[in-house]
């Protein structure tokens, strides 16, 4: 759904019948499989709880579409912590530096996206995600800002990721 989301985000550039339409096959496309999945993949033949379950989905893909949104909106703090009930099932034990590298790679990815010409996005919206990598904004999260340097050197902790950005090992795709 992180995917969809991020696509939806670029729609919403477009005029308002394009975005819409554009919008609504594109959810109706992730809940036809999702219902295919579960025939065939779950082995759930009753139609009835296919129905109760993609309603459940459908309430967690509009809470997903508002808290994603909020955190576009007011800043990375909160579209952290977005990701983290989300994506991460606001799990207690999840490594932060991962949380921290979604962000980064979903503000890549809009800033992406947003550069992209509009017939870009119709013919190649598949190829989109694989332009961004996650191993970067892993590496982007281990490296101290300018103004935590000072800091960390006085408090003497290296990061191999700034020994590995310092050699060129950041490919410059986000």
């Amino acid at each position: 759904m992180l995917h969809m989301w991020l696509l939806v985000v670029r729609f919403r550039c477009w005029d308002h019948v394009a975005y819409q339409a554009w919008q609504a096959q594109l959810v109706n496309h992730f809940f036809f499989e999702a219902e295919a999945k579960m025939e065939i993949a779950h082995d759930i033949t009753s139609r009835v709880i296919r129905q109760r379950y993609l309603k459940d989905l459908f309430v967690q893909w509009r809470g997903l579409i508002l808290a994603y949104d909020e955190g576009l909106a007011k800043g990375d703090a909160v579209l952290a912590s977005a990701v983290w009930r989300n994506l991460f099932k606001a799990r207690e034990d999840v490594d932060m530096r991962a949380v921290a590298a979604v962000v980064g790679y979903m503000r890549a990815c809009v800033k992406y996206l947003g550069d992209l010409e509009d017939e870009a996005v119709e013919v190649a919206a598949e190829q989109v995600f694989k332009k961004v990598s996650l191993g970067d904004m892993l590496i982007l999260v281990d490296v101290p800002t300018a103004s935590l340097k000072p800091a960390f050197d006085k408090a003497g902790i290296k990061s191999a990721a700034v020994a590995a950005a310092a050699a060129g090992g950041m490919s410059g795709k986000a």
